[in-house]
């Protein structure tokens, strides 16, 4: 008997796997799984951009290298060098994962596996980012609430707002980060909204020229 395992707590209902799949027989399991999670949680996450510019590929290297340098023999470098990657371009694409898979001599797949597992790295075309804290202290103080509101007034912005469990800013819950840079605030209110999100556009290391 097929059983769900490790992803119906982390994702929203439109984005889990189907309880129920037709019997083993009819062999539709594997595909239907695959789909899903090409459709669902690697595209719009990581997409595919097509075709990449030789300045993108001479970036990647020198991530590449300054990071192996840095971190020596072994994968250490293949975190900070993604985290690099999304600092600079706002998307991993998976054509930045094939670079990368080329210089490293790491499979596509594996960097996939490993960039999959960090939701900082997750792209949103390119969008200016803005986590908002809901873990238990900042949704005392409102966060989940405010971040409905973030989500309201970022609607038809260039913009991305996220739900984020655990800022370490407990003290000064409900937070709101910007990712990539050193701006947080504290004991947001409704009123600080706008101003936030127009921040985000501002500084978003992406987004910068």
């Amino acid at each position: 008997m097929l059983k769900r395992k490790g992803i119906e707590h982390i994702h929203p209902p439109e984005e889990q796997i189907p309880f129920e799949f037709l019997p083993a027989e009819y062999n539709v399991y594997k595909e239907n799984l695959k789909e899903w999670a090409n459709e669902l949680f690697i595209n719009k996450r990581f997409p595919k951009k097509g075709h990449i510019s030789d300045y993108e590929k001479q970036k990647i290297k020198e991530i590449y290298e300054n990071r192996k340098k840095e971190f020596g023999e072994g994968n250490s470098f293949l975190i900070p060098a993604l985290n690099d990657v999304k600092r600079e371009f706002g998307v991993v694409y998976l054509e930045y994962m094939e670079e990368l898979s080329k210089l490293s001599n790491l499979s596509p797949s594996y960097i996939l596996g490993v960039a999959t597992f960090y939701t900082m790295l997750e792209g949103f075309d390119g969008k200016a980012e803005i986590y908002v804290c809901t873990s238990l202290p900042c949704a005392l103080k409102g966060g989940e609430e405010l971040f409905r509101k973030f989500k309201e007034k970022a609607e038809g912005k260039d913009v991305e707002v996220r739900e984020w469990v655990c800022l370490g800013r407990c003290e000064f819950a409900p937070v709101v980060h910007i990712p990539y840079t050193e701006k947080s605030f504290g004991h947001v209110e409704e009123k600080d909204i706008d101003e936030i999100i127009d921040i985000a556009q501002k500084i978003c290391p992406w987004k910068k020229t």
